[in-house]
């Protein structure tokens, strides 16, 4: 199959960080864990999906990066970083500055005010 007509399959999830996370228990909390009523969420309208780096692709390199991005009140992020790697650097790099780039939709404090908050978004690179 062409790289052209390779597929790239993505999941992303946006974890919920208020508190435990039961499907990913090396993540248990925010770096800055508050009592939140909303977790930030991201807008995939707002910015570009990851392009595959094409030297990955044609090493055949697959995996899931799990990043950690803190949020503004604007919606804005202002600061990331990746928090499990892929095991391949380039991967890890490529989504972590694509997804920095999308607007989210701000953390919400228990008493409705919106906060700047860390949120972790797990994004799967995948050829078919």
């Amino acid at each position: 199959m062409s790289p052209m007509k390779r597929r790239l399959n993505t999941l992303v999830v946006l974890f919920g960080l208020a508190g435990p996370l039961a499907a990913a228990g090396a993540l248990a909390q925010t770096p800055d864990a508050q009592d939140l009523k909303q977790n930030a969420v991201v807008d995939f309208q707002s910015c570009a999906k990851p392009q595959y780096p094409h030297e990955e692709v044609a090493a055949k390199h697959q995996g899931i990066v799990t990043m950690a991005f803190q949020v503004g009140t604007d919606g804005k992020v202002a600061d990331s970083k990746v928090h499990k790697s892929s095991g391949f650097p380039a991967l890890d790099e490529r989504a972590r500055s694509a997804l920095a780039l999308c607007r989210f939709k701000p953390a919400i404090a228990a008493d409705g005010q919106p906060v700047m908050a860390w949120t972790y978004v797990q994004y799967v690179w995948t050829l078919d």
